[in-house]
């Protein structure tokens, strides 16, 4: 009889302990740790980071190396369209705005887009651009137009919209730099006609062109430090 009183209340006494432990088991969670690079954004918030900069120097001297290249392409094909100048613009313009909507999407930091394309610019000038130093001035247009798409957004994390949106106010940036310098004379049609075409093509190429190109270096692995 005295055993079974001395268990009876070893168990009252055992219960709650039990019960305790269970509690304290089931409540903790164990807590997920956070990426670098997000630990980095809280840390730093809009502050660049050397991994920003490194990587903004790499896609600005691969875009740099791209324009190069395409503006031997863009002057071999030049009397090919000459009675159809927009049309070429529609074709092939875009492609020399891509580095600002590229860079605005992969580093998201104030002034990734414009120093983007500046750099491509700046590389593209110093590879023998036919454009010469107006190269330079022509890229911080297009650079502002895709910058100020990324502002509006606080640049954060853009959907394809607001790429695209990027690219199109390149392609605007584009216009209103190359067109009264190197189209003065002609008649406000033609002049429209052009605008429209760079707008276009800046949209599409520069814009759904970055968008595909961020995709396919995510795929490879390239952006896994950076967290794009």
């Amino acid at each position: 009889m005295a055993t079974d009183t001395r268990d009876a209340a070893c168990r009252r006494i055992a219960r709650p302990l039990q019960c305790c432990n269970q509690r304290t088991r089931c409540s903790y969670r164990p807590q997920r740790q956070a990426s670098p690079r997000q630990r980095s954004h809280r840390m730093s918030g809009r502050r660049w980071s050397l991994l920003d900069l490194v990587t903004l120097a790499t896609l600005g001297i691969a875009s740099g190396v791209l324009f190069a290249g395409w503006g031997i392409l863009w002057s071999s094909l030049s009397p090919l369209f000459a009675a159809v100048l927009p049309l070429q613009y529609l074709l092939f313009a875009g492609t020399w705005v891509i580095a600002g909507p590229l860079a605005g999407l992969i580093i998201r930091r104030p002034g990734a887009a414009l120093a983007g394309e500046m750099i491509a610019a700046s590389v593209s000038f110093l590879l023998a651009s036919q454009w010469s130093i107006d190269a330079i001035a022509s890229g911080a247009a297009q650079g502002i137009g895709a910058e100020v798409a990324f502002a509006l957004i606080a640049y954060r994390r853009p959907h394809i919209g607001i790429v695209v949106f990027a690219g199109a106010l390149s392609g605007i940036g584009m216009a209103v730099h190359d067109i009264p310098l190197y189209f003065a004379g002609v008649d406000v049609t033609f002049a429209l006609l052009l605008a429209g075409a760079m707008v276009a093509s800046s949209a599409l190429v520069g814009g759904v062109g970055a968008w595909l190109l961020r995709a396919a270096l995510r795929r490879s692995g390239a952006l896994d430090l950076i967290g794009a």
